[in-house]
């Protein structure tokens, strides 16, 4: 294996070159870092991040820390950005908690023993913000339990539950159900809490209920009790079209559906589904663009960033009367 002498010797440098050519910040000029690169893969030379770590107590390595992989919100989400921070040269690690509080506190002891530079928390559980960790930290898709102590980016889910409780109320709806999570969740806590509020100002009857709880309700129960369903995600609204459609209830003839997040699947189903949309690339991009300041100490707590959302109307829904 080449050594630091050896791709300084091949490029013609010192060795304290060599080293800060791989120290993000550090000058060189551009001709010494040419011959280094070059160097470098001629002699297949890859720097000992660890130990690069220990040293300079920064590793170029951020912490995702995420419920779970399996709903496509998260999945795009951390591919915007992990490419965010791959154009600046920092390497993400993904921490899929499932919303385990111990997995959480794992997580961040793996982040400060492998000196990371950040940890970015999407939707962690309610516990996480009582942990104790010494590395800049950012929450995403959540608002803080403790305003005024932490950095936040979020989009505006009461505005995002407004906007398709009032489209389901303009295409005809009177009779509207709202799909929450099963489990405890701050943002579908708040779209809840935004739609109980448009139904109650606007005199519609509606039911807040989980999917689970109307999977065995049969056909003409649901069509008496429902004309409109609002799901607080995508995933949500995809899983209560399957079953409409296994009772053979139409859609949006005799129930219309909305989700929340606009994921790319939610194009891909049957009648297409109309979504209030996330500003998903922006909310990833915003995020890494924070952070790195925060790293840098270009910005501090308390700082809330709030992105609006858009409404996106496809067939799962009737033409507003």
């Amino acid at each position: 294996m080449a050594t630091i002498k050896e791709v300084a010797k091949l490029a013609g440098v010192g060795t304290s070159t060599v080293s800060r050519y791989f120290q993000k910040g550090s000058y060189i000029s551009e001709d010494a870092a040419k011959r280094i690169e070059k160097a470098c893969q001629e002699l297949n030379y890859y720097p000992n991040a660890i130990a690069r770590a220990m040293k300079y107590n920064r590793s170029n390595t951020i912490g995702l820390m995420i419920p779970t992989i399996s709903n496509p919100f998260f999945t795009q989400l951390v591919e915007t950005i992990e490419q965010t921070f791959m154009k600046y040269g920092y390497k993400t690690v993904l921490c899929n908690t499932n919303g385990s509080i111990a997995l959480e506190q794992n997580y961040l002891n793996m982040a400060i023993c492998n000196c990371f530079d950040g940890i970015i928390f999407i939707t962690g559980s309610i516990e996480f913000e009582e942990l104790e960790y010494n590395i800049p930290t950012l929450i995403l898709d959540r608002k803080s339990e403790k305003q005024g102590e932490k950095i936040t980016v979020i989009s505006n889910h009461r505005q995002g539950a407004i906007l398709g409780s009032e489209h389901l109320i303009a295409c005809g709806c009177k009779k509207i159900l709202y799909l929450t999570s099963a489990d405890y969740n701050r943002p579908a806590e708040e779209r809840q809490a935004a739609f109980e509020e448009v139904m109650k100002k606007r005199g519609i009857t509606y039911s807040i209920k989980a999917f689970e709880s109307i999977i065995k309700t049969d056909r003409e129960k649901i069509l008496t009790a429902y004309d409109g369903i609002f799901a607080w995600n995508d995933v949500t609204a995809i899983e209560c079209m399957n079953y409409l459609h296994s009772k053979n209830i139409k859609i949006p003839e005799e129930i219309q559906i909305i989700g929340y997040d606009n994921i790319k699947m939610s194009e891909w189903v049957y009648p297409r589904l109309t979504t209030v949309s996330q500003p998903i690339n922006q909310l990833g991009e915003t995020a890494s663009r924070y952070m790195l300041e925060l790293i840098e100490k270009k910005v501090s707590a308390p700082l809330e960033i709030v992105l609006e959302n858009s409404l996106v109307i496809r067939e799962s829904t009737l033409v507003p009367i």
